[in-house]
């Protein structure tokens, strides 16, 4: 009996010790860049460190992979590759377009897989208005309502009440009327909005022409892609609309990726875009890794279990309903 005491007597300390010691679930959580050429895989993988998750409890593991090709189908085919190898529990992609198109191709990898997506720069963070109600994408970046606001401060602080609105019929261009119809009407401000033109660019030059010539004001509001606005705005410039006393206040939908400006974009053009250069691409990858974290670790203390970690996207969901194992808690 003695030997036996002795021996429970030293084996009680390690147990303390490897009590102390806690076991986390590993959440592998892949970065994936496109087209930016002065960031390394090192560096985003020094981005976090173990120190950032001492209150979460899950262990992140960054899974690292820079792609030169951002067209959709590259896009899914990145994705899927490397799914396919390692288990992901979560992405953050960024790129160094202005398309909105990889928007498009991520929500629908989401929809597909259930696996959240954050769009953290660059043609993944041009937001979208309609996302699939199965997806989980999440996207770094104003909303529309938000920018339609803030173009109307800056004709409010320059005295430009008198307006016209233009806009195509992409996705969100109602929101954003409604946005503007809404806070026009229930302001003190004297607004005056002379026409809300909806143009559909599909039926060419002669209909377009006839719509612009509508307008009569110096400012004109604008909502469309940025491919459709260089159609448009060509068509105003020989309409002479486009000249020194004209100014075309468009969102960051239209402007997209500012080094990358069209020819036909006008000089008297004016654009609400995201702060890029207050927020830098790795604090974006740094807070795209922590947001999918800190929602894995929270359903963890409250579900006590993580999203099982994907690792196909090949095969569509059958029902409509979302998995009950996602993020999108």
């Amino acid at each position: 009996l003695k030997p036996l005491l002795e021996i429970h007597t030293l084996l009680a300390p390690l147990d303390l010790v490897h009590g102390a010691e806690k076991s986390y679930p590993i959440l592998n959580i892949a970065v994936i860049l496109g087209r930016t050429k002065y960031i390394t895989e090192r560096d985003i993988r020094g981005l976090w460190t173990r120190e950032m998750s001492a209150d979460l409890t899950v262990d992140v593991n960054v899974v690292t992979l820079l792609v030169n090709q951002t067209d959709p189908k590259s896009i899914i085919t990145h994705v899927c590759d490397l799914m396919s190898g390692t288990k992901i529990h979560g992405v953050v992609f960024g790129d160094d377009t202005d398309q909105e198109a990889v928007a498009q191709i991520l929500d629908f990898i989401s929809s597909q897989t259930s696996i959240p997506i954050l769009g953290i720069h660059g043609g993944a963070s041009m937001i979208m208005a309609d996302k699939d109600v199965m997806s989980t994408f999440f996207q770094f970046g104003a909303s529309i309502q938000q920018e339609a606001i803030v173009m109307l401060k800056i004709m409010q602080d320059y005295d430009w009440h008198v307006f016209s609105l233009v806009t195509t019929t992409f996705p969100g261009y109602r929101d954003f009327i409604n946005v503007i119809k809404t806070t026009v009407e229930n302001s003190f401000v004297g607004w005056d909005m002379q026409n809300i033109i909806v143009l559909d660019t599909a039926f060419g030059d002669a209909k377009t022409q006839i719509q612009l010539k509508k307008i009569h004001s110096s400012v004109i509001l604008l909502y469309c892609s940025k491919d459709e606005a260089v159609y448009i705005l060509d068509e105003a410039r020989s309409l002479g609309l486009t000249g020194y006393d004209f100014f075309w206040i468009v969102p960051s939908l239209v402007s997209g990726n500012t080094e990358i400006t069209p020819k036909e974009f006008p000089s008297g053009l004016i654009s609400a875009s995201y702060d890029e250069w207050d927020y830098s691409l790795e604090a974006r990858v740094r807070d795209g890794l922590g947001i999918i974290a800190t929602a894995a670790s929270a359903m963890l203390e409250k579900y006590s279990f993580i999203p099982e970690a994907k690792t196909s996207c090949y095969g569509q969901l059958e029902k409509n309903d979302r998995p009950s194992h996602t993020l999108h808690k």
